[in-house]
């Protein structure tokens, strides 16, 4: 998870085109400076607000929606080795 700063805010330093989307959204809809954003994974942001509060966006590129909820449901990774 990483923090992004203003300067990474103001010039959209995101990592993946979904993480772009959702710092959009961000951008037009909250008043970004009251909030920390942290990029967590390549299809979410974690924003804190000055309360300890939290929220976690989620860009559907399906439907093309920014979506958010109260927690993050944990991605597991099924490998499978050959041999």
């Amino acid at each position: 998870m990483r923090l992004l700063n203003k300067e990474d805010i103001l010039k959209n330093k995101v990592d993946t085109i979904s993480q772009y989307h959702i710092l959009d959204y961000l951008k037009k809809n909250l008043n970004i400076d009251e909030f920390k954003i942290y990029l967590v994974d390549r299809d979410n942001i974690k924003v804190i607000d000055k309360e300890d509060n939290h929220l976690y966006f989620n860009y559907d590129s399906s439907t093309k929606e920014v979506n958010y909820k109260d927690e993050l449901k944990i991605k597991e990774y099924d490998y499978e080795i050959g041999l």
